[in-house]
Formats: structure tokens, C-alpha cells, sequence
């Protein structure tokens, strides 16, 4: 059997991405079940010694937190990291796709790490604090917290964007008239149009649709602006429009935060129930049951990404029909599709497996086959 060159990308990608999940998965089960996190715990109190006064407290408290959580993901990352490397760098080259070279992936990986580990010990100490006040509620409490918080990142999502480097306000008046009149056949406002500089970070274009109340602001990438026609840029604004249009972004939040909410709960009961038994830890505010909390939300991570992934296909398709309607050109969102397919190396391969796990989109081939379906049967030839 003759398989094209995207199938075969898709094909080893996807198992690598599945090897490295299953070792890091491993070792994250094997540090849990050592006394590695006990003994770091030891070695903080040892170090430290008794903390005088609250702030004190929380610094020895997150500290420690910080250093067993920085152990629990750094094993795993370590374990992964020849396949996380080969997939990104030696694969992608072979396929001709950006590659990461090996200082990219080690100075990426460590500014992400030390953001979660900062944010993980933070959070534990929250959680922690209370665990002691109400035990059982605490996952509640500590979910309506997380929720909050995000609520007012997103809000603010909109002023945030702004602070980055890679963002700039777009100059070519022609293209922000253009996407000014799209924006308001569709009945949205924008705040403003934005630049998104992604020349040096890859190839990819895109466009993104930032804010859930009020003026949005629409970013660019300049990777779009300089290497697509005006009407296949409309197309990819358009789906981008569709997803607000339609309420995507609310559905979205609503979906992550009920996963966030079970996969809180989980981490809860993992620390009150297994941790203690075959961990040998103090429980819900043991900075020790901290593996075996992130062994239980990444377990409800995996359950649940079918349904996430069910639903985000879902709206995908609901996005390419509005952009249909609005530009009305089913010709030029199908050169896009195509554009996307032959960049991405896309495959048509729409096995159970596949959807269960992967796709965030409908396969490329499905999406092409939609916009022909919206724009009626070929005129039959003259005879």
C-alpha cells in the first residue's frame, strides 16, 4: 500500500508523542512511589528548621513544594526528552517541517518548567492552607479560586497581549479597512488589529481572536500578512470570526473548567487515599503526595481529551461554515485548506485512535469535501 508523505509524518509523529507520554508517565509512577519525596521533604524541614512567622512559613512551605514538584517533573522531561527531541528536531527535518534544535528545546523547557513549578507551589500552598481549614471542601474551594483567577485573566486577555514583545499594532491601513468590514458583516467589534510577529518562531500563519466581552482585538500573524493573497487571509479571519460568532470561546472555558474542577477533585482524593497508602505521606497537606496528585489530574486529562477533542472538531466544522457564509467564496477556503494541508504534512488518516486523541481538527480531506458540498454540484459541460 502507497501511503502519502503526511500519513507517514502523522503516523511516527503521533507514536512518538505516545512514547513520551507512557515514559514520563512511568517515571512520575516510579518517583511517587519511592521515598524520594519524603526525603526532599526531610531535607527541607532539616535545612530550614522551624519557621518563625508567617511569612517565613510560606516560604519554607512553598519551597519545599517547589523542590518536589521541580523533581516530579523534571525526571519525567529528562526520561522523554531523546523522544521529545527526535520528534521536533530529526523528524521534522526528514519531513522538511521547522525543527527545534536541542538549545531551544532545553531553554523552552526550562523558562515552562520554572513557570509551573512556581505557579504548581503556589497553588499547592492554597490548596494546602485549605485543606486545613475544611479538608473536604478544600478541592471545591481551591477549583472556584482557580476559576476566579483565570475569569480575570481573560478578561484582561484583551490589555495583556499588549505587554508582549511580539505584538505591534498593524500599519497596512488597506488590510485593517478590510478586516474592520469583515469583522463588522459579522457583527463583532474590534478593539484593535494586531501584528503577530512569528517570523522567527516558525512558518505557521495564523490568526488569532482575543477577548470573551466587549471589543475583541484581532492578531495577525505576519507570517499570514506576508505570504497569503487579501481574500485567503478573509477566509482565515473568518473562521476565526465564526468561532466568537458562534460562542465557542465560552463553551471552551465552560468545558476546561469542568475538567479542571474533576481533575482537581481527583488530585484531592489521590492525596487522601494513595498517597497515604502506598506513599507512605501525611495526606492532603504533605507536599510529598504532590506526584501522586499530578498522576490523578493527568489521568483525568487523558480520559477526557476524546470529549475535549470531540467538541473542539465540532466547532471547527461550525467555523468553516460561517466563514463559507460570510465571504461566500467556498473556492478560496478550500485553497486555504489545501495551503494548510500541504505546510502541515496533514493526513487523512481518521481512525478511532486518531480522533480519540489528536485531532483538534476535522481531517483536512473532510474540511475540503464540506466546502465543495456548500458550493454545489460543478456545472455539467456544454454538450
Amino acid at each position: 500500500m502507497n501511503e502519502d508523505k503526511g500519513t507517514r509524518y502523522r503516523r511516527a509523529e503521533r507514536t512518538l508523542r505516545a512514547f513520551e507520554v507512557t515514559v514520563a508517565t512511568a517515571i512520575l509512577c516510579a518517583v511517587a512511589v519511592s521515598p524520594l519525596p519524603e526525603t526532599l521533604r526531610t531535607i527541607g524541614d532539616a535545612a530550614v528548621g522551624p519557621a518563625a512567622g508567617p511569612v517565613a512559613a510560606f516560604a519554607k512551605d512553598t519551597g519545599v513544594a517547589a523542590a518536589i514538584l521541580a523533581v516530579s517533573l523534571a525526571l519525567p522531561a529528562l526520561a522523554a526528552s531523546p523522544l521529545a527531541l527526535r520528534r521536533q528536531g530529526r523528524l521534522a527535518r526528514r519531513y522538511n517541517l521547522p525543527a527545534v534544535t536541542g538549545r531551544a528545546y532545553v531553554g523552552d523547557s526550562l523558562r515552562r518548567g520554572l513557570l509551573v513549578v512556581a505557579g504548581g507551589a503556589l497553588g499547592w500552598w492554597v490548596f494546602a492552607r485549605l485543606a486545613t481549614l475544611m479538608p473536604w471542601l478544600a478541592g471545591l474551594a481551591f477549583s472556584a479560586s482557580a476559576l476566579v483567577v483565570a475569569a480575570i485573566v481573560m478578561l484582561l486577555a484583551p490589555w495583556l497581549i499588549l505587554l508582549s514583545p511580539r505584538v505591534r499594532p498593524l500599519r497596512d491601513e488597506a488590510v485593517t479597512g478590510r478586516l474592520h468590514a469583515l469583522a463588522s458583516r459579522a457583527q463583532l467589534r474590534l478593539a484593535g488589529l494586531h501584528e503577530w510577529v512569528f517570523g522567527p518562531h516558525g512558518d505557521h500563519a495564523n490568526a488569532a481572536l482575543v477577548g470573551v466581552i466587549g471589543p475583541r482585538r484581532l492578531l495577525i500573524s505576519d507570517t499570514l500578512i506576508a505570504g497569503c493573497p487579501l481574500e485567503e487571509m478573509d477566509a482565515v479571519v473568518a473562521h476565526e470570526l465564526g468561532h466568537h460568532a458562534h460562542g465557542h470561546t465560552w463553551q471552551r472555558v465552560r468545558r476546561q473548567a469542568t475538567s479542571l474542577v474533576i481533575a482537581v477533585l481527583a488530585a484531592q482524593a489521590s492525596a487522601a487515599g494513595p498517597a497515604r497508602w502506598l506513599g507512605g505521606t501525611a495526606g492532603l497537606t504533605d507536599p510529598a503526595s504532590l506526584p501522586w496528585m499530578l498522576l490523578a489530574a493527568g489521568a483525568v486529562w487523558l480520559v477526557t481529551r476524546p470529549w475535549q477533542l470531540a467538541l473542539s472538531r465540532a466547532h471547527e466544522a461550525e467555523a468553516d461554515a460561517f466563514a463559507l457564509a460570510l465571504t461566500g467564496r467556498p473556492d478560496i477556503l478550500e485553497r486555504v485548506l489545501m495551503r494548510l494541508g500541504t505546510r502541515n504534512l496533514s493526513s487523512d488518516d481518521d481512525s478511532w485512535l486518531t480522533r480519540a486523541f489528536f485531532l483538534t481538527h476535522p481531517p483536512i480531506p473532510a474540511r475540503i469535501a464540506a466546502a465543495r458540498r456548500a458550493a454545489g454540484p460543478a456545472p455539467s459541460a456544454p454538450s
